[in-house]
């Protein structure tokens, strides 16, 4: 990088962000004005480093609006297929500021998947990255209503239509003094985004966001959290979460964000743009710690820094802290600070956080799903209650519907970041709401302050012959503590043949890296964990003990956002044991 470029990064530490309450993402684009020419987005292109001011981004949004409406494309529904990048924001934002409908999809899927999708959300229009060129034209080949595919990225042969070009065109119209996508107005109760759910226990399902959804999202974090000076964005933007915790609050915040541009290249790119904060999942959580640990262990520096943990530990409850001195060399890994970490997504290793924390990171966890723009919880102490949720995010609120003796019930959502709906699908829609309550399908509980503790999902529920009802989340949760080698568990009813007669049992894979236990043979792998999970079971109620297992040294399916697909693990499972 430039060190003028540098330098303007390091020097972006604000002293402004926009004020009042936010309604409309419309709004938001227009608030922005009076960041002028700070940067608001960084990405690498090759080893090129492109500086994006606020300007910029204001212009282009206008311009690639205003070119949609003279094509007849605006107030339609818009699809995204792109990897995360400055033109996948300023697609988004051009069409709901329009009054349209931004309809983005997981890339990874099939192209038969995309296209069914596109098609389900009425798509008009596809915005597309050059990677993903054979699945635009497959879509254009199965849905007449698709009239038009443009590349993001670079030109190409066949008849695509170009984001530059478009740019330029609707630079030329407001020039000549069309501004009615400009003055267009947005209502916070206007559709803004068709979101599918990821599909890890059933069909992908297009929750309805409006403006008002995401703006509260906004509004809340604001006053929550701690303003940031630069984030990094890791995760899939089609993915609620990414775009509304990291995305739409950086931009609100006045806060610059650097778009990761490969996987491979993550701590690469941390190292280069030192970020102040990100919005990962748990498996990045897991990551992080297994290489710590995993580097202490081979440099022979495991000891020194168990050690060094229990000391700084002690001078903190003494008000010392000197985590800046004793872990200096794992902040080094990340640009020389230990960036702030919301993580979210599905439930985490409590030791792995609490880890985490005491070495000088800040992680926030909460609780949250699309259908909720996606924020229903905030935990802003995870160090120390690794566990919990947190409070109620400002304006959301929840309860737990028909509590057990435990007090654990299906946790109800209601508030002004909730969901409208399912697109074309009344009977769902239907289903999931009852007297203004959001039906989540997750059971919970809350705690004397009303903090709220998540204890797993209904659709997963393991019902016994006996009437004992299991949480599989919580099971998992007991291995993969009781035994800290293993990388996943998935806990699931299953049946077997007992006696002559089948019967319903509880079942678990168990997917263990041999990285992790010094690359042991398959065999022995396999012969240590029914051994250890033997052992753990003396400390697990006799009803909850898994009484099959499956174990493999072969990763577990992930979707794009790391988690893992629970349906595919079964699958394989019933291979194994046919």
């Amino acid at each position: 990088m430039d060190p003028k470029e540098k330098k303007l990064i390091d020097d972006l530490r604000h002293t402004v962000h926009m004020t009042g309450e936010l309604l409309t993402l419309k709004m938001l684009i227009e608030r922005m004005e009076i960041y002028g020419e700070r940067i608001c987005m960084v990405e690498k292109k090759k080893d090129q480093v492109i500086n994006y001011t606020v300007k910029r981004f204001r212009e282009d949004v206008f311009a690639l609006g205003t070119a949609l409406k003279s094509m007849g494309l605006m107030g339609k529904h818009i699809g995204i297929l792109s990897e995360n990048s400055y033109q996948w924001v300023v697609t988004f934002f051009a069409t709901v500021c329009g009054g349209g409908v931004a309809v983005p999809v997981d890339k990874e899927l099939t192209d038969a998947d995309i296209s069914g999708l596109f098609t389900k959300a009425d798509v008009d229009a596809v915005f597309f990255s050059r990677a993903y060129k054979e699945t635009a034209k497959y879509h254009l080949e199965h849905d007449e209503r698709c009239v038009a595919a443009v590349c993001t990225n670079r030109k190409l042969d066949g008849d695509f239509l170009f984001f530059d070009e478009l740019v330029e065109k609707g630079k030329a119209l407001i020039a000549g003094g069309d501004d009615s996508y400009i003055k267009m107005q947005i209502n916070k109760d206007d559709l803004a985004a068709i979101v599918f759910t990821s599909g890890t226990t059933g069909a992908n399902k297009g929750v309805m966001l409006t403006h008002g959804n995401f703006a509260q999202n906004a509004d809340g974090v604001l006053e929550t959290i701690e303003t940031q000076y630069s984030s990094i964005s890791l995760l899939p933007m089609n993915h609620v979460y990414e775009f509304s915790c990291n995305i739409l609050t950086s931009l609100y915040m006045n806060c610059p964000v650097f778009i990761n541009d490969s996987l491979k290249n993550f701590m690469n790119n941390v190292q280069f743009y030192k970020p102040d904060a990100m919005a990962i999942v748990p498996l990045v959580i897991d990551t992080i710690y297994t290489t710590i640990w995993r580097t202490a262990e081979n440099t022979g520096r495991a000891k020194i820094l168990r050690k060094l943990l229990k000391l700084s530990n002690a001078l903190r409850r003494h008000g010392i802290d000197l985590r800046h001195v004793f872990f200096k060399t794992i902040a080094e890994k990340f640009g020389g600070k230990f960036p702030t970490m919301s993580c979210g997504g599905a439930p985490t290793r409590v030791e792995y956080i609490k880890c985490l924390c005491d070495f000088g990171f800040t992680i926030y966890n909460g609780y949250g799903l699309t259908e909720s723009s996606p924020t229903v919880t905030l935990n802003l102490d995870a160090g120390n209650f690794p566990d919990c949720a947190g409070y109620a995010f400002p304006k959301a609120k929840f309860k737990i519907h028909d509590p057990d003796e435990k007090g654990v019930g299906e946790i109800w959502i209601t508030g002004e970041n909730v969901t409208k709906g399912y697109y074309k699908d009344e009977a769902a829609t239907a289903a999931s709401f009852e007297d203004g309550w959001f039906k989540t399908g997750d059971y919970g509980r809350t705690d004397e302050l009303g903090r709220l503790y998540v204890v797993g999902r209904k659709k997963n529920l393991i019902i016994l012959d006996n009437g004992k009802n299991i949480f599989p989340e919580e099971v998992e949760s007991y291995y993969m503590e009781a035994v800290d080698y293993l990388h996943d568990v998935v806990v699931f009813e299953a049946e077997k043949e007992v006696g002559g007669r089948k019967q319903k049992i509880i079942a678990g894979a168990f997917y263990v890296s041999p990285e992790d236990v010094d690359n042991k043979s398959e065999e022995e792998i396999k012969e240590m964990v029914e051994k250890d999970i033997l052992e753990a079971n003396k400390e697990l109620t006799a009803y909850k003990r898994v009484q099959d297992t499956y174990i493999t040294t072969k990763e577990f399916e992930i979707n794009s956002t790391r988690k893992v697909i629970r349906s595919k693990v079964i699958e394989r499972y019933y291979a194994e044991n046919k």
